[in-house]
């Protein structure tokens, strides 16, 4: 399915193609790749200000940039957002215990966890508050610096609706992005085709 994207000129083929390897059974480092290339293009039409004062403000797009490598099991940070300093977290559904892990590993620093799951944000996000709640050893002032550091759950869902708003030529640079991220992985070697 991977290898077929780059055999339809019609950008709506490649959304669904690409829409098909947003599910809750796609392997995790595909499914992170493909919420990569997403993100990168989605955020790419953000325009932020940044100054040191306020007659100094410079306009930037925000920027993704992709941090891991495939197999590789370092527990890090997934993608990191420039310039407004965010970072990202690729997660499977449930094992919140892991979620709270990766806030410990970033001290506590405002993350943001793409869930691999059909189920809404907001459901993530509940479940995610349970499990917190639901520690015994979380004291009150500990479970809202968890609570405090989770910038925002993005799923399945919105994965998809941001691809569905992406121009044509974005959709292209989805493609482009997965080409390049897996030449980067298997050292040269195009997984997509050419």
């Amino acid at each position: 399915m991977v290898n077929s994207l780059n055999k339809f000129s019609d950008s709506d083929k490649k959304r669904k193609r690409i829409r098909d390897l947003l599910s809750e059974d796609a392997e995790k480092n595909i499914f992170g790749i493909v919420s990569y290339a997403i993100l990168k293009n989605h955020y790419r039409q953000t325009k932020v200000y940044f100054g040191y004062n306020r007659n100094a403000f410079r306009q930037y797009e925000l920027q993704l940039f992709r941090t891991w490598r495939m197999n590789a099991s370092d527990n890090g940070i997934d993608f990191v957002m420039r310039p407004a300093g965010r970072i990202f977290r690729v997660k499977d559904a449930g094992r919140y215990d892991e979620y709270l892990r990766d806030i410990d590993s970033v001290n506590h620093f405002p993350i943001t966890f793409v869930v691999k799951t059909n189920s809404t944000s907001k459901q993530v996000l509940r479940e995610l508050f349970a499990f917190i709640r639901q520690r015994g050893d979380v004291m009150r002032n500990v479970e809202e610096q968890y609570r405090d550091a989770i910038e925002e759950i993005i799923t399945i869902n919105e994965l998809r609706k941001w691809l569905n708003d992406l121009s044509d030529k974005d959709v292209n640079n989805v493609v482009r992005d997965l080409k390049n991220c897996y030449r980067e992985e298997t050292g040269g070697r195009v997984l997509f085709g050419e």
